[in-house]
């Protein structure tokens, strides 16, 4: 059976089209006679099989850390997927000052400096947990899409990955706002005990709870992204679409 083969896309077309029938690609390449339908099928299942995998994969990643917070004297804390959201918002809440304003707030004479604002990365720190979940959503949708259309596998394996891409950085970012504001804090706390004689102690401590301070992403997050990554290049290069395996008339 002679047949034209796509480089495009890799379909299998009969001899007498000049255009793709999956891609709508013109057909200038030449009659591949070498090409069976039963090596073309192999050809796709192992690419299926392939992007199945990574994204059976990723959702066992689930279980995994997915961040990893550091506080002084508690240690590392490991957070997988079913308390990212709770912890995350218990985070978010012991890092807002307390309300001066209440009216059942004791009256103080002296002012104070306000302290300044939490950063924007912080007040968006929801937005971390959405975007590891939509990844995870992702890969499931991608894993059931590979066995009807692989090429709708192989975007919302690309959409999953920008997720999980974006959820590393945001926590980068957190994690070095959260610094730079804890330093600002520091500082202002530092001018209102600037006449008490422990104010120099003081410093010290917050300068080293500030340093031992971390929240950063997880190797799970970044096994993620691999593993989403690698299932949309193996849909998009077609790599495995291309191997040339042995003739049908050997």
């Amino acid at each position: 059976m002679s047949i034209k083969y796509c480089f495009s896309c890799g379909h299998l077309n009969a001899e007498s089209l000049v255009i793709c029938g999956a891609c709508g690609r013109a057909l200038d390449g030449p009659t591949q006679p070498s090409y069976s339908a039963t090596t073309t099928r192999d050809v796709n299942r192992l690419q299926r099989n392939s992007i199945v995998a990574c994204c059976a994969l990723s959702l066992l990643l689930f279980f995994f850390p997915l961040l990893t917070i550091h506080v002084p004297i508690a240690g590392d804390q490991d957070v997988t997927g079913y308390d990212v959201f709770s912890k995350l918002t218990e985070f978010q809440e012991k890092l807002k000052p307390p309300n001066t304003t209440s009216p059942s707030a004791p009256s103080v004479t002296n002012a104070r400096t306000p302290p300044p604002d939490i950063p924007l990365s912080i007040q968006l720190a929801w937005l971390t947990p959405l975007a590891i979940i939509i990844a995870f959503v992702s890969a499931a949708v991608a894993l059931i899409g590979a066995f009807k259309d692989i090429h709708f596998s192989r975007l919302v394996c690309v959409f999953g990955a920008a997720c999980a891409g974006a959820a590393i950085l945001h926590i980068t970012i957190m994690n070095s706002d959260i610094h730079s504001w804890l330093n600002e804090s520091m500082k202002t706390a530092q001018s209102d005990l600037k006449d008490n004689p422990y104010a120099g102690l003081a410093e010290n401590i917050g300068t080293l709870i500030v340093n031992a301070f971390q929240i950063k992403p997880g190797w799970a997050v970044y096994a993620l992204l691999v593993l989403l990554g690698l299932a949309a290049v193996l849909g998009f290069s077609r790599l495995l679409s291309r191997l040339r395996l042995a003739p049908a008339d050997s």
